[in-house]
């Protein structure tokens, strides 16, 4: 069985190689897993969703790239279809096509495209009156395409429980997977997330499980007053 302990550099370098090799978008309004079939088929995905939840267990640095309904749906396993839009698009390809069509001054330009258009699974007629129905089509080709991908990241998450704690956090594990400020964890959300096994209660043994975890609290809160937890950023 390999082992899910990396160096803290290691876990930089394979955070950021995984933005780069299989996602895609931009910066600011996130990123989207790349769609290829060739790493759904070897499982890429999964591995990919494993080290972040190795990353984020060792209090590496963390995902923070991920488009909002792409984090959405990690953590329900089901997409708000009504809430996607162009800004949910990343492909080149499909944003592309969206802007040839949101360009397009007549309905023979549309036409133009009919090809690429029905092979996002619009059935309709193409003409300028169907615009906005036809870009929904790309929308939710290029979005929903990217499912199975998602659903092998979260099998991934599942390591040391961590997507069950995304279930039910959703507001507390955001920053750490969509972009914006992303701020070390505060003593309260690392205690938050802690699942302690103690040993049968009434014991000695039980006893002194729990006066560590008290001690681990109190550490925690006094590097929070200190300041060192509010100052340090992820790198």
């Amino acid at each position: 069985m390999r082992s899910h302990t990396m160096p803290a550099y290691v876990e930089r370098d394979m955070i950021s190689g995984i933005e780069n090799r299989f996602f895609e978008g931009d910066d600011l309004c996130g990123k989207s897993p790349k769609y290829s079939l060739t790493d759904l088929d070897n499982d890429n995905f999964r591995t990919v969703g494993e080290i972040m939840a190795v990353s984020l267990a060792q209090g590496g640095p963390p995902p923070a790239f991920m488009k909002e309904w792409c984090y959405n749906f990690i953590c329900t396993g089901e997409v708000d279809f009504s809430n996607l839009s162009t800004v949910d698009v990343a492909d080149l390809v499909s944003c592309l096509l969206i802007s040839k069509v949101e360009n397009a001054a007549d309905s023979q330009s549309l036409m133009m495209l009919s090809d690429d258009i029905v092979a996002c699974g619009y059935t309709s007629h193409i003409k300028l009156d169907n615009r906005d129905k036809i870009i929904r089509a790309i929308v939710l080709h290029s979005t929903t395409r990217l499912i199975p991908m998602l659903q092998q990241i979260r099998k991934g998450l599942e390591l040391y429980g961590l997507l069950d704690q995304m279930s039910g956090n959703t507001d507390a594990f955001h920053s750490l997977f969509v972009p914006g400020k992303i701020t070390k964890p505060d003593a309260d959300f690392i205690m938050m997330n802690c699942q302690p096994h103690f040993s049968e209660k009434g014991t000695s043994k039980e006893t002194t499980e729990r006066k560590i975890i008290n001690f681990l609290q109190d550490f925690l809160q006094e590097l929070e007053m200190s300041g060192i937890m509010n100052t340090q950023e992820y790198k």
